[in-house]
Protein backbone atom coordinates (compact mmCIF):
# COMPACT_ATOMS: atom_id res chain seq x y z
CA UNK A 1 0.00 0.00 0.00
CA UNK A 2 2.95 2.37 1.16
CA UNK A 3 4.05 1.89 -2.65
CA UNK A 4 1.06 2.71 -4.78
CA UNK A 5 0.39 6.06 -2.33
CA UNK A 6 3.76 7.19 -3.18
CA UNK A 7 3.28 6.17 -7.04
CA UNK A 8 0.06 8.35 -6.52
CA UNK A 9 1.43 11.05 -5.27
CA UNK A 10 4.38 11.35 -7.90
CA UNK A 11 1.23 10.64 -10.60
CA UNK A 12 -0.26 13.17 -8.99
CA UNK A 13 3.04 15.64 -8.86
CA UNK A 14 3.56 14.96 -12.79
CA UNK A 15 -0.18 15.77 -13.65
CA UNK A 16 0.21 19.40 -12.17
CA UNK A 17 3.34 19.75 -13.75
CA UNK A 18 2.09 18.82 -16.94
CA UNK A 19 -0.94 20.95 -16.34
CA UNK A 20 1.00 23.98 -15.75
CA UNK A 21 1.79 25.05 -19.36
CA UNK A 22 -0.66 27.00 -20.64
CA UNK A 23 1.18 28.86 -23.76
CA UNK A 24 1.92 25.30 -25.51
CA UNK A 25 -0.41 25.61 -28.21
CA UNK A 26 -2.41 22.27 -29.00
CA UNK A 27 -1.79 19.33 -26.91
CA UNK A 28 -2.35 15.95 -28.77
CA UNK A 29 -3.34 13.38 -25.84
CA UNK A 30 -3.24 9.67 -26.64
CA UNK A 31 -6.01 8.19 -24.59
CA UNK A 32 -7.27 4.40 -24.24
CA UNK A 33 -9.59 2.98 -26.38
CA UNK A 34 -12.67 0.95 -24.93
CA UNK A 35 -10.74 -2.49 -25.82
CA UNK A 36 -7.60 -0.90 -24.49
CA UNK A 37 -9.47 -0.24 -21.45
CA UNK A 38 -10.19 -4.04 -20.90
CA UNK A 39 -6.90 -5.00 -19.99
CA UNK A 40 -7.68 -3.20 -16.77
CA UNK A 41 -10.17 -6.28 -16.24
CA UNK A 42 -11.78 -5.37 -12.90
CA UNK A 43 -14.32 -2.53 -12.36
CA UNK A 44 -16.17 -0.02 -9.62
CA UNK A 45 -17.79 -2.35 -7.70
CA UNK A 46 -15.98 -5.61 -8.46
CA UNK A 47 -15.63 -8.65 -6.19
CA UNK A 48 -12.56 -11.23 -6.92
CA UNK A 49 -13.08 -14.38 -4.68
CA UNK A 50 -10.12 -16.59 -4.47
CA UNK A 51 -9.25 -19.53 -2.68
CA UNK A 52 -6.13 -19.81 -0.78
CA UNK A 53 -3.59 -22.84 0.20
CA UNK A 54 -5.95 -23.57 2.87
CA UNK A 55 -9.07 -23.64 1.23
CA UNK A 56 -10.36 -20.30 3.07
CA UNK A 57 -11.87 -17.52 0.31
CA UNK A 58 -9.94 -14.64 0.58
CA UNK A 59 -12.16 -11.45 -1.08
CA UNK A 60 -10.24 -9.06 -3.19
CA UNK A 61 -11.48 -5.68 -4.07
CA UNK A 62 -10.82 -2.69 -6.48
CA UNK A 63 -9.06 0.11 -4.48
CA UNK A 64 -7.89 2.41 -6.66
CA UNK A 65 -7.49 3.32 -10.62
CA UNK A 66 -4.98 6.06 -11.37
CA UNK A 67 -5.20 7.68 -14.55
CA UNK A 68 -2.79 10.02 -15.78
CA UNK A 69 -1.52 11.40 -18.46
CA UNK A 70 2.51 11.28 -19.18
CA UNK A 71 4.86 13.43 -21.67
CA UNK A 72 4.80 11.98 -25.02
CA UNK A 73 7.84 9.90 -26.60
CA UNK A 74 11.03 12.67 -26.93
CA UNK A 75 9.47 14.71 -23.92
CA UNK A 76 10.55 14.70 -19.97
CA UNK A 77 8.73 15.99 -17.12
CA UNK A 78 11.50 18.91 -17.33
CA UNK A 79 10.11 20.38 -21.04
CA UNK A 80 8.41 23.68 -20.51
CA UNK A 81 6.01 22.43 -23.06
CA UNK A 82 5.11 18.94 -23.74
CA UNK A 83 2.45 18.97 -26.52
CA UNK A 84 2.36 15.47 -27.22
CA UNK A 85 0.95 13.09 -23.94
CA UNK A 86 0.39 9.68 -23.84
CA UNK A 87 -2.13 7.94 -20.93
CA UNK A 88 -1.24 5.64 -18.06
CA UNK A 89 -3.82 3.70 -15.99
CA UNK A 90 -3.26 1.63 -13.27
CA UNK A 91 -5.82 -0.53 -11.55
CA UNK A 92 -5.28 -2.40 -7.97
CA UNK A 93 -6.73 -4.70 -6.42
CA UNK A 94 -6.23 -5.98 -2.47
CA UNK A 95 -7.77 -8.05 -0.09
CA UNK A 96 -10.17 -6.70 2.77
CA UNK A 97 -7.66 -8.11 5.29
CA UNK A 98 -4.66 -6.88 3.95
CA UNK A 99 -2.85 -9.61 4.36
CA UNK A 100 -1.95 -10.99 0.87
CA UNK A 101 -0.25 -8.62 -1.58
CA UNK A 102 -2.19 -6.00 -3.63
CA UNK A 103 -2.28 -7.13 -7.49
CA UNK A 104 -2.07 -4.31 -10.42
CA UNK A 105 -2.61 -4.34 -14.02
CA UNK A 106 -1.81 -1.14 -15.80
CA UNK A 107 -1.60 0.25 -19.21
CA UNK A 108 0.06 3.16 -21.59
CA UNK A 109 -1.55 4.09 -24.40
CA UNK A 110 0.94 5.63 -27.19
CA UNK A 111 -0.14 7.01 -30.63
CA UNK A 112 1.70 3.61 -32.08
CA UNK A 113 1.24 1.19 -29.45
CA UNK A 114 -0.23 -0.20 -26.09
CA UNK A 115 1.84 -1.28 -23.45
CA UNK A 116 0.22 -3.49 -20.84
CA UNK A 117 2.01 -4.56 -17.56
CA UNK A 118 0.46 -6.71 -14.32
CA UNK A 119 1.87 -6.97 -11.07
CA UNK A 120 2.08 -8.59 -7.68
CA UNK A 121 2.90 -5.87 -4.83
CA UNK A 122 5.83 -4.35 -5.50
CA UNK A 123 8.02 -7.57 -5.68
CA UNK A 124 6.97 -8.42 -9.86
CA UNK A 125 5.74 -7.02 -12.65
CA UNK A 126 5.42 -8.54 -16.40
CA UNK A 127 4.85 -7.43 -19.66
CA UNK A 128 2.38 -8.72 -21.83
CA UNK A 129 3.97 -8.70 -25.49
CA UNK A 130 2.12 -9.35 -28.44
CA UNK A 131 3.91 -11.82 -29.27
CA UNK A 132 3.23 -13.79 -25.80
CA UNK A 133 1.33 -17.12 -25.98
CA UNK A 134 -1.94 -18.17 -24.55
CA UNK A 135 -2.15 -21.46 -22.72
CA UNK A 136 -5.10 -23.40 -21.23
CA UNK A 137 -4.48 -23.66 -17.64
CA UNK A 138 -6.59 -25.78 -14.85
CA UNK A 139 -7.08 -24.15 -11.62
CA UNK A 140 -8.04 -25.52 -8.52
CA UNK A 141 -8.39 -29.26 -7.36
CA UNK A 142 -10.74 -32.16 -7.47
CA UNK A 143 -14.64 -30.75 -7.84
CA UNK A 144 -13.68 -26.98 -7.78
CA UNK A 145 -11.51 -27.16 -11.15
CA UNK A 146 -11.55 -24.54 -13.17
CA UNK A 147 -10.42 -24.57 -16.59
CA UNK A 148 -9.59 -21.03 -18.65
CA UNK A 149 -8.57 -20.78 -22.41
CA UNK A 150 -6.21 -17.58 -23.35
CA UNK A 151 -4.11 -17.45 -19.99
CA UNK A 152 -1.06 -16.01 -19.82
CA UNK A 153 1.75 -17.81 -17.25
CA UNK A 154 4.57 -15.54 -15.90
CA UNK A 155 7.34 -16.80 -13.67
CA UNK A 156 9.41 -15.15 -11.13
CA UNK A 157 13.31 -14.66 -11.66
CA UNK A 158 13.73 -14.62 -7.58
CA UNK A 159 13.25 -16.79 -5.21
CA UNK A 160 12.42 -14.43 -2.13
CA UNK A 161 9.42 -16.08 0.38
CA UNK A 162 7.36 -13.51 -0.29
CA UNK A 163 8.12 -13.55 -4.42
CA UNK A 164 5.53 -14.64 -6.97
CA UNK A 165 6.77 -17.95 -8.11
CA UNK A 166 4.21 -18.62 -10.79
CA UNK A 167 0.90 -16.29 -12.04
CA UNK A 168 -1.87 -16.80 -14.43
CA UNK A 169 -3.68 -13.94 -15.86
CA UNK A 170 -6.32 -13.65 -18.65
CA UNK A 171 -7.74 -10.68 -19.89
CA UNK A 172 -11.12 -11.41 -19.37
CA UNK A 173 -11.21 -12.88 -15.83
CA UNK A 174 -7.63 -11.33 -14.71
CA UNK A 175 -5.62 -12.95 -11.98
CA UNK A 176 -6.09 -16.69 -12.17
CA UNK A 177 -3.59 -17.80 -9.41
CA UNK A 178 -1.05 -15.74 -7.92
CA UNK A 179 1.71 -18.44 -5.86
CA UNK A 180 3.90 -17.52 -3.83
CA UNK A 181 7.49 -19.33 -2.80
CA UNK A 182 6.61 -18.92 0.63
CA UNK A 183 3.43 -21.42 -0.11
CA UNK A 184 0.57 -19.16 -0.23
CA UNK A 185 -1.61 -19.01 -3.34
CA UNK A 186 -4.43 -17.37 -4.67
CA UNK A 187 -6.91 -19.35 -7.06
CA UNK A 188 -9.75 -17.55 -8.35
CA UNK A 189 -12.58 -18.93 -7.65
CA UNK A 190 -15.38 -16.32 -9.04
CA UNK A 191 -15.46 -12.53 -10.24
CA UNK A 192 -18.17 -10.72 -9.35
CA UNK A 193 -19.59 -7.61 -11.75
CA UNK A 194 -21.58 -5.30 -10.74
Amino acid sequence: MKTTVKSFFLLMFASATLAACDNCGDISITEPSTEDSQWLVYGTGDTALFRNEAGATITYLRTGIYAQNVPGDGYSISDDCIDKRNTQVTNIIEDKERKMPYLGTYILKKPDSLIVKIGVGNKNAWDIKDTDQTQTVTVGEGESQITYNNAYVFEADSTAADSPKEVYFSKDKGFLKVELYNGKKLELVELKSK
